[in-house]
């Protein structure tokens, strides 16, 4: 493991503390019989049987919807065997971890069981979805992905508390970091290790949010798999926030996205998708003998977040409508932001959109990473000097249009200057990013242009950076440079190639002792 995530020790501040959890007997044998390659599924069932509570919760499990047998089990032996050897080691360690929450005064257990049940349950649901067969890894990284925000309140009581109370709620992975100099998912991913959890587990769950710095930090033989659990924790991440937060329009348009890019199905298919989790996060509630909130219809709250994206459509029409008078105005401004080739957004409008995405996220306000793709022209020189500047204006009029045609809802595209575009995606992580600017790539190298009895071919070289946290104001710029640097990185290896960043190399927060 040497070199790999999480080698800290746990942060002093702590150390410190007097409770901080250790993992159940039972939760540790169970880890010990899964490293034993002489152990057998009747070890694990005769280890199981030892804990009434767990040994219940299995049986549960056994009988659920998700395992119809016909006919009722009513032995551990047998549970045994219909789970599965993986799936009886996963879940019966994320039930015994569960066993063990820490008991806090004032914690908000019913919000924080819906929030982990919801990204659990809809976690195994992608999995399936994707057609990934790491379900029950995800299930158990989605039910310990907040297990960090309850160890907090017990052993930070006061510096927790604060949080809570200042932020009406549980805070984001930047507002923790920003404020106590590391995360919840650093303290779990921590401990999970610490308990000799599989690297698999604490790797997802301390890496969901910190996607770009992964290959780097994962052992080799789990990457494929890792990179699949990330995928789902990112479209389970919008999941949570549909059904759990105020704000559920943003969230909606993201998996409808999620649903024609990735999946190629209607939007209306993935509405069913997100309604059809209720009974799983229900049953997976009554496993776990644990509270959630009333009135979750989750019919209602897709059609809440329907609504939030109508009103917005709405207040803009009534915007524009209300502004006729002032359309002199309006044209001057729509003007300034335009390129008059390209009729893209300029690089003034690049500048306001970019630097107000990278605020919202030194304030806390967005908990997203953020990814810039600088794209230029292959050889542009010679469509000028060959042809003539008009055959080089309409070459970047058919780049802008591919891009404009090509990007994503919430994206922005601009022309960058000269031969050079931008494109800003705002909710990718560096994946994503890849993907995305390959894509682009392919779709630029198809097109041809026809010009005074020619046809002329265009190739684009891409150089990409994500960047999943912000801790000072010239973050942003730095994460331009890295993407000029594997732009020039694309073009020395040959052009008409992407180039993706995928280190984090930018300064940690001060004083933050999970930023090695």
């Amino acid at each position: 493991m040497s070199g790999l995530a999480f080698e800290w020790e746990i942060p002093e501040i702590l150390t410190r503390a007097e409770h901080l959890p250790s993992p159940p007997a039972v939760a540790a044998e169970i880890l010990r019989l899964s490293r034993d390659e002489e152990s057998s599924i009747a070890d694990l069932a005769e280890c199981i049987s030892r804990d009434p509570a767990l040994a219940a919760k299995m049986l549960k499990l056994a009988n659920s919807s998700r395992f119809p047998m016909g006919r009722e089990i009513t032995t551990l032996e047998r549970a045994t065997r219909v789970l599965g050897l993986k799936t009886v080691k996963l879940m019966s360690l994320g039930f015994s971890l569960v066993g063990a929450v820490p008991v806090v005064l004032g914690f908000d257990y019913k919000r924080f069981w819906h929030r982990s049940l919801v990204r659990a349950v809809s976690s195994r649901a992608l999995a399936e979805l994707f057609s990934k067969r790491c379900g029950d890894e995800a299930f158990l990284c989605g039910l310990l992905s907040h297990f960090g925000k309850l160890v907090l309140a017990r052993v930070l009581p006061d510096e927790y508390e604060a949080l809570l109370e200042e932020y009406g709620g549980m805070p984001s992975i930047a507002i923790e970091t920003s404020r106590l100099g590391f995360s919840s998912t650093d303290l779990c991913a921590t401990l999970l290790k610490a308990w000799d959890m599989p690297e698999l587990i604490y790797m997802a769950v301390g890496y969901a949010n910190r996607t770009d710095e992964l290959e780097n930090n994962a052992s080799e033989d789990i990457q494929n798999d890792l990179h699949d659990l990330v995928e789902i924790f990112s479209a389970a991440t919008c999941v949570e926030e549909l059904l759990c937060d105020a704000t559920k329009a943003p969230a909606l348009q993201e998996l409808h996205q999620l649903a024609e890019d990735r999946l190629g199905v209607p939007t209306k298919d993935m509405d069913a998708f997100l309604v059809s989790l209720q009974d799983g996060i229900s049953e997976t509630a009554e496993l776990l003998s644990v509270s959630l909130p009333e009135d979750l219809s989750h019919e209602n709250m897709v059609e809440q977040a329907r609504m939030q994206i109508f009103n917005v459509s709405l207040g803009t029409a009534m915007d524009l409508q209300n502004a006729g008078h002032e359309h002199e105005k309006v044209a001057a401004t729509t003007m300034h932001s335009t390129d008059h080739l390209t009729r893209l957004p300029n690089r003034a409008a690049f500048d306001d959109f970019f630097h107000r995405q990278a605020q919202s996220r030194l304030n806390g306000k967005s908990p997203r990473a953020l990814g810039l793709i600088l794209i230029e022209v292959d050889g542009f020189k010679s469509f000028n000097d060959t042809h003539c500047h008009q055959a080089g204006d309409k070459v970047l009029r058919m780049l802008g249009s591919v891009l404009l045609r090509e990007v994503r809802k919430g994206d922005l595209v601009a022309r960058f200057g000269g031969e050079q575009f931008v494109l800003v995606a705002p909710h990718t992580n560096a994946f994503g990013l890849k993907t995305m600017a390959e894509r682009l790539r392919k779709a630029i190298a198809a097109e041809s242009i026809a010009f005074e009895g020619t046809t002329l071919s265009v190739t684009a070289s891409f150089g990409a950076a994500c960047i999943a946290c912000f801790h000072q104001r010239t973050d942003a710029d730095q994460l331009i440079k890295l993407a000029e640097r594997f732009l020039h990185k694309a073009k020395e290896n040959g052009r008409n190639r992407c180039e993706v960043f995928n280190k984090v190399q930018f300064p940690p927060c001060q004083g933050n002792p999970f930023s090695r």
